[in-house]
């Protein structure tokens, strides 16, 4: 009898401490309610965004912005997120200060008008502010290349000072590698190096990276680089420099100007001579060249 109790009793106490291995959360994984927090993402926040979970749209686009090595692309969605459900979650002037930094990094931003004035109202401070900025931020490079080398002139406009350094990468391939400089903000030149195996294309971006080496400009980038077309050269003399048996620099004596004016009367004079030469005689001329004798008033005959 002793031994069938404990027999029962070892059962009960198995099945009790199943039950409380299910109940609780498995080992090494967060407990249900964290399970639920999603990456710090820019994709997250956009479909948390798209749920309506507002609340969470935001703290998760507020945790991408702080972030590292973010793209340009990245950086300006994240905003986005963040100063849109700023408003809507009556964060006022958290919203009006995501939406200046926002229309720094994207000064083309204009905020959805279906959205209410609860977001329009802190856009449009916003806007003003942005405004009275003393420039447009942003960033230009021209090239001005050939096939034995040129440079990139990089122009960076930063009224915030939120830019600490410009990356400049250049490559005369389509893909591959790029010579990679780093300049600073404001006016810069980047040398670039001739180009080989006859390539004419050159491909080039520029990014203004903040303190967090987050792409607050760009002019191109890695992935979606601008490009340019090397300009055609001089013909090379031939022989090389100080060589001889080529043209020399002068040009030949064909592409003499006095050459010309010399032939062309030489060849006006020739013409006239020929002209009296071939000429048929007149013979009337000829007649009175002859000798006339007279006798007293009539001609001798």
């Amino acid at each position: 009898m002793r031994k069938l109790r404990r027999v029962l009793l070892s059962v009960l106490l198995g099945v009790s401490a199943t039950s409380a291995a299910f109940a609780q959360p498995p080992k090494g994984k967060d407990r249900p309610a964290r399970a639920a927090e999603a990456p710090a993402d820019v994709e997250t926040a956009e479909q948390l965004y798209a749920k309506l979970d507002y609340d969470k749209a935001n703290e998760v686009a507020e945790r991408v912005t702080k972030q590292r090595n973010l793209s340009h692309d990245q950086l300006v969605r994240a905003y986005r997120i963040l100063a849109v459900t700023d408003a809507i979650l009556d964060k006022e002037e958290q919203a009006r200060d995501a939406f200046l930094q926002l229309l720094v990094f994207d000064p083309e931003y204009t905020v959805d008008t279906n959205l209410g004035p609860k977001v329009s109202t802190p856009f449009v401070e916003a806007r003003g502010q942005f405004r009275s900025l003393p420039s447009k931020p942003g960033m230009e490079v021209v090239a001005n290349v050939r096939a034995d080398g040129g440079q990139l002139r990089v122009t960076t406009r930063d009224p915030t000072r939120i830019a600490k350094r410009v990356s400049v990468g250049y490559r005369w391939t389509s893909s591959g590698e790029y010579t990679v400089s780093t300049v600073g903000v404001g006016e810069a030149t980047v040398e670039v190096a001739p180009a080989s195996g006859g390539r004419t294309r050159l491909d080039f971006y520029a990014l203004a990276l903040d303190d967090r080496d987050n792409a607050v400009f760009e002019a191109g980038n890695p992935q979606v680089p601008k490009s340019a077309f090397a300009e055609a050269g001089s013909r090379p003399i031939a022989g090389g420099a100080g060589g001889g048996g080529g043209e020399k620099s002068g040009g030949s004596v064909f592409s003499s100007p006095v050459f010309w004016i010399i032939a062309g009367a030489v060849v006006a004079g020739g013409g006239t001579a020929a002209f009296f030469a071939l000429r048929p005689e007149d013979p009337a001329t000829r007649a009175s060249l002859s000798p006339q004798i007279r006798c007293g008033a009539e001609l001798c005959k």
